[in-house]
């Protein structure tokens, strides 16, 4: 696995765990408002990770974190996620993987083998603007895919989407939960600006806490798991 780093603890990133979140290195995705930019145009350039460090690290932490939260980038873009997956799992964590869908193949691979205990699959924009926000012209499909997938296992999991009002009207909003079956726990987080894929978005701001609210009363009518984020960026 190409590994960037790790946070070694986490209260948000893997719902009911203390966990350690470790982010690999390489997306096929080029979302502008991406906070992990380094992650995705920088893949031959970014530090590593050893694969030992890590495993010495959850060695050490057994017993005081109970699970381990697999972002990036893009974890499903490496052929050596499921050894990976299955490394962490033999030392007595739980695993949650954030992906954006695109490799379908992979996740449901790891949704037959029993290998995941949460996903939240990141839905990035509604059907009719999937490529131009992702960059990626095969994004939709292999998007559609991965939510059927999640929609047909057991998995605990969650579809999320990143919302700022410069990209995304309520209609986009709509049109994306829209894209998802019926009774999924959808989450929107709010855009908070640190650093960006596209430098032009570093000061470009959020929903008003009023607007977002009033957003999500809205679409609990015919979502009633939607749940508002409060972290920063996904």
């Amino acid at each position: 696995m190409k590994l960037a780093h790790y946070e070694p603890l986490s209260l948000s990133d893997f719902p009911g765990r203390l966990a350690t979140t470790v982010f690999t290195v390489g997306c096929n995705f080029a979302c502008p408002y991406c906070h992990n930019p380094e992650l995705v145009t920088t893949m031959g350039n970014t530090p590593q990770l050893a694969e030992e460090t890590f495993f010495a690290f959850l060695e050490h932490r057994r017993g005081r974190l109970n699970g381990v939260c697999i972002t990036g980038g893009e974890p499903t873009l490496h052929a050596d996620l499921a050894g990976f997956v299955d490394r962490i799992r033999a030392l007595g964590y739980a695993v949650k993987l954030d992906t954006n869908g695109s490799n379908p193949e992979m996740l449901g691979h790891l949704l037959e083998t029993s290998s995941l205990d949460y996903v939240a699959m990141d839905v990035k924009a509604p059907a009719s603007r999937y490529s131009d926000v992702t960059g990626n012209p095969c994004a939709l499909a292999l998007a559609e895919i991965s939510i059927r997938l999640l929609a047909e296992h057991d998995t605990v999991h969650e579809y999320r989407t990143t919302i700022l009002p410069l990209l995304f009207t309520e209609t986009d909003i709509d049109n994306i939960a829209l894209m998802l079956p019926s009774g999924s726990c959808y989450v929107i987080q709010n855009f908070v600006p640190t650093k960006t894929l596209d430098p032009s978005l570093v000061h470009a701001r959020g929903f008003e806490p009023g607007d977002l609210e009033m957003i999500a009363d809205h679409m609990r009518l015919h979502y009633p798991f939607l749940h508002i984020s409060t972290r920063g960026d996904i």
